[in-house]
């Protein structure tokens, strides 16, 4: 059973809304090793201490505990800081999340209000047209311009002919240099002049060139051209007369039953939709950024974590554990050992715990760029009227294993190529497709033509009320020639 736009739409709104809090439930993943790192930096430095003040009095223990006291603050402030970044960035995505969820929702309505308004226009716009149908004058004079148009095509292929022939004729002329000398003279016409040997001369050069016969060859093709050009402007014109006429009696029908006002009230309201989803748009962009900013902030290589792991390594500096490994490893007492065992444990343990927290940021970093090409996905399915109640999906298409699909290849071509090639459009929205190229109105002249005109004639009826729609945006909606055609 086919799935209507408006459900799928809904569908990737919440495939977007569960791949936030896949990114989320990895952030903490990676939130949680930092806090594991910060105990462990604060066991490290214990014992740092306790074996200080066990065996290295040489180090002065009391330096070393007043080094770990001015160290342990500023790392801790550092710490502060980011999470306080981190939790400001958190609120601000959580708005824009909830802004951006309300504005879907308003383009929910907008997109069904606007689906009601077309199908209103639709059934109204048909009632025009059947009433230009019966209408015998009208049908008497689709059928002219159907003549008209048939006569005007006809005429453009032969001129279109002339004209590549005389394109690739008409230089031979020109090569001939005793052909030209003799046209250049005029000979033949009233305005040769010449007498006596001269005259007698030229004529035999005419008769070995058969130059009557090459003049009138040259003289159709240099000047039928502009000639069949003259009498298509006229075609022209009579074509557009009708075209007037024709126009005029679907302006009249087409006000007496109120298609203008409905097809000005489903512009705006297409307004409104398109400036919805600019600011969707924008919302989207906001998001990214913010979740951008979040991903650097909690990364365990950014900027705050390498700004605490400079101040803990100027510490460091002062105190080497392999040092007072080798230290302790020269003593008789084993209490120092342990401790320096512990030491080394904890150091592991860092080393472990940030290589984890290092493969949770990548899986951040991936699933972020995933988040975006899925908000890009989503506009492009709205751009594409996808949204739209009289788009319809094929029964078998299934958003989130789609969506799964996608996460593992880490982008969303594939799943945007399952989209398209489910999705078609009803009767009604055939009928908007056509509407694209051509405003409403011209849209009903030509269906009436066409249904109007004889039989034969229907195809050519179209094709005249083409033509007319592209002159009109030819000449950029100018009533000038056109005996004050209406713009609606």
């Amino acid at each position: 059973m086919p799935i209507s736009g408006p459900v799928v739409h809904q569908q990737l709104m919440d495939a977007y809304t569960q791949t936030q809090a896949r990114l989320e439930k990895i952030r903490e993943g990676t939130g949680q090793a930092e806090q594991q790192l910060g105990r462990l930096d604060e066991d490290r430095g214990n014992s740092l201490i306790k074996l200080a003040e066990y065996y290295l009095p040489e180090l002065t223990p009391d330096a070393i505990r007043q080094t770990w006291a001015e160290v342990q603050p500023a790392i801790s402030q550092v710490f502060r800081r980011k999470e306080q970044e981190s939790q400001r960035l958190r609120s601000e995505l959580a708005d824009v999340t909830d802004r951006r969820r309300d504005q879907d929702a308003t383009l929910v309505t907008i997109t069904q209000e606007l689906d009601n308004a077309v199908d209103s226009q639709a059934r109204v716009a048909s009632d025009v047209e059947q009433r230009l149908r019966d209408d015998e004058s009208f049908a008497g004079l689709s059928d002219r311009a159907a003549v008209a148009e048939a006569s005007l095509e006809r005429a453009e292929s032969n001129l279109h002919e002339i004209e590549q022939d005389s394109a690739r004729k008409l230089p031979a002329y020109q090569d001939s240099s005793l052909f030209k000398y003799l046209n250049e003279r005029g000979f033949g016409t009233p305005d040769y002049s010449h007498r006596g040997l001269t005259r007698r001369m030229d004529r035999w050069v005419a008769k070995m060139i058969d130059y009557n016969k090459a003049k009138q060859g040259y003289d159709f093709l240099r000047k039928t051209p502009e000639q069949m050009r003259a009498i298509i402007a006229e075609d022209r014109q009579s074509l557009d007369t009708v075209m007037g006429e024709l126009e005029r009696r679907r302006d009249q029908v087409a006000a007496e039953l109120g298609l203008p006002d409905m097809i000005h009230a489903t512009q705006s309201i297409q307004v409104r939709r398109d400036e919805q989803l600019k600011l969707i748009d924008e919302s989207l962009r906001q998001s990214n950024l913010t979740q951008s900013r979040l991903t650097a902030t909690d990364d365990s290589r950014g900027e705050y974590y390498r700004e605490a792991i400079q101040i803990f390594r100027d510490m460091l500096r002062q105190i080497d554990s392999r040092d007072l490994k080798r230290r302790a490893q020269s003593t008789i007492d084993l209490s120092d050992d342990q401790i320096v065992a512990q030491l080394v444990d904890v150091e592991t343990k860092i080393g472990s715990i940030s290589q984890a927290a290092q493969q949770q940021q990548v899986k951040t970093v991936r699933m972020q760029s995933f988040l975006e090409d899925l908000g890009r996905l989503i506009q492009q399915f709205r751009s594409a009227g996808f949204d739209s109640s009289r788009s319809q999906f094929v029964g078998t298409l299934d958003i989130m294993s789609e969506l799964d699909r996608a996460i593992e290849a880490g982008h969303t071509g594939m799943m945007w190529n399952e989209i398209r090639s489910a999705q078609r459009w009803g009767p009604t929205a055939m009928e908007q497709i056509t509407r694209v190229a051509t405003h409403p109105m011209t849209q009903v002249l030509i269906n009436a033509m066409a249904h109007a005109a004889a039989g034969a004639l229907q195809e050519h009826a179209r094709q005249a009320g083409r033509r007319w729609d592209q002159q009109d945006r030819t000449w950029g909606g100018s009533n000038s020639g056109r005996g004050g055609r209406s713009r609606w």
